[in-house]
């Protein structure tokens, strides 16, 4: 594989096309910050809700498929998973939390847990 000057912009298009059939790789990629694009503010006990995040750069090029670690502050309220997938287990609030994988910057949201109303 050669790597040759891009123009700005063009880094992250050359990544995706790289993707093969099953679609984008996550690429780990140096971070300036991190930012939640799709926040699950309530979830049912027994339900799921996908978060979205999105890199950006030292350069403020934007990485929707950067390597990123999702945490929840209170596991027995909110679980999420690898992908920011959300599972509310039982009534309250947590702080779910995304970091780069690589480089830093993080962002954080809460959820709020509802007990199940069509159970």
């Amino acid at each position: 594989m050669t790597l040759q000057r891009m123009a700005p912009g063009l880094l992250a298009a050359a990544l995706l096309a790289c993707g093969g059939d099953d679609g984008p790789t996550a690429i780990e990629i140096p971070l300036a910050q991190v930012e939640i694009t799709a926040p699950c503010p309530t979830v049912d006990i027994g339900s799921t809700c996908l978060m979205t995040a999105r890199g950006i750069t030292a350069d403020n090029q934007i990485v929707t498929n950067a390597v990123l670690r999702w945490s929840s502050n209170a596991n027995s309220v909110v679980q999420v998973n690898s992908e920011g997938r959300v599972f509310g287990v039982a009534p309250g609030r947590a702080t779910i939390t995304v970091e780069a994988a690589l480089g830093q910057g993080s962002d954080t949201a809460e959820v709020l847990v509802f007990p199940c109303t069509k159970c």
